[in-house]
């Protein structure tokens, strides 16, 4: 269900790296407490997307809007709004010489200024909300395994207090019987209202959240709509073979 009031907007969002256009002109907006879902092939260009929407990658063309507020505007204080972007990346990126909540902490007290007492309340009260226990608190990363890696960076991400979250990919570097774990806890985070952009090659679990899932395809959207009708029912050729071979080897039914 989605509320009132537009979160991002982005607008002829272009990006060239040389002589490639990696982005060609994307353009779409997410309200709040709603799920989009990108898919589409390797090297469309939805990584490229997320970065330059969190401005890790500046954008050559375009304008970006966070709550009304263009991040893409000259003299705009970038980090002071990039703390409301939530990013899970592929890789969970996680500091290896701290423990579980020590890496949850330290943006709240890094970044936000937070006493360590707030921060530490914080940390714990979104270490719980992805379903990782006091029990494991205090264990670094080299002791838990990747689903709880990347819900510990997921807890991150959430402890910041975002208006937005952006997954690029997040369960990529996971084995299959560690994936379904962090897609329930993206899943639950989305049915609480949580507003997300969220890039995955999960047919499944595209159907299951996405409000709007959109194809990327050469770095432009060439697709967009209702889960169910665009997977079942594309109308380009580009997302029919994307579809056929991805429907093929997860063995997705309708």
């Amino acid at each position: 269900m989605t509320a009132a009031g537009e979160v991002l907007r982005v607008e002829n969002l272009r990006k060239r790296f040389g002589k490639e256009e990696v982005l060609k002109g994307i353009s779409f907006k997410v309200d709040r407490g709603e799920v989009k879902v990108i898919m589409g092939p390797s090297g469309a260009g939805k990584s490229t997307l997320l970065k330059c929407i969190d401005l890790l990658i500046p954008p050559d063309e375009g304008s970006i809007w966070l709550e009304g507020v263009e991040l893409t505007s000259p003299g705009i204080n970038v980090n002071q709004y990039r703390r409301k972007i939530g990013f899970v990346f592929q890789e969970f990126n996680l500091f290896h010489h701290l423990t579980a909540i020590g890496n949850v902490m330290l943006g709240l007290t890094k970044v936000r200024k937070l006493p360590k007492n707030e921060a530490r309340e914080l940390a714990e009260e979104a270490l719980l909300r992805v379903h990782i226990g006091r029990d494991l608190w205090d264990k670094y990363p080299a002791q838990l395994s990747g689903g709880q890696k990347q819900r510990v960076a997921i807890a991150r991400a959430l402890a910041m207090e975002p208006s937005i979250m952006l997954y690029d990919e997040p369960t990529s570097a996971l084995d299959p019987q560690l994936t379904g774990e962090v897609l329930q806890v993206i899943k639950e985070l989305a049915e609480s209202g949580m507003t997300s952009v969220i890039v995955t090659h999960e047919v499944g679990f595209a159907l299951e959240v996405a409000d709007e899932l959109m194809i990327m395809f050469d770095g432009e959207i060439i697709e967009r709509g209702n889960p169910s009708e665009v997977i079942y029912s594309p109308e380009s050729d580009s997302a029919k073979v994307f579809f056929k071979k991805v429907l093929r080897l997860g063995g997705v039914g309708r």
